[in-house]
């Protein structure tokens, strides 16, 4: 049976918080990265389906540029989107 030093548990336990933040920080990053490419999807296709719907259904309705339907789409994103419970509000 081996016995751990006071300084090797320490190191353990500052690897083992290392790699844990270091988890964390990378989900932080991937889910922004994976937020804003739907973003850039979603007001593509919302650009698409008014400048679709003034060419064949209401000319009067005036297209839109990319830059608008993007702000619109991060808009309405924040606007419709469910408030999610964290574990913590559970309890």
């Amino acid at each position: 049976m081996t016995t751990f030093t006071p300084e090797l548990v320490k190191l353990i336990r500052a690897e083992n918080k290392r790699q844990a933040r270091r988890k964390a920080y990378g989900r932080f990053i991937q889910s922004l990265i994976t937020s804003a490419l739907i973003t850039l999807s979603h007001g593509w296709l919302f650009m698409l389906a008014v400048g679709i719907a003034h060419a064949e259904w209401v000319p009067a309705l005036p297209p839109i540029g990319y830059g608008w339907a993007l702000v619109l789409v991060a808009l309405l994103r924040g606007v419709f989107s469910p408030i999610t419970k964290t574990k913590e509000d559970e309890k």
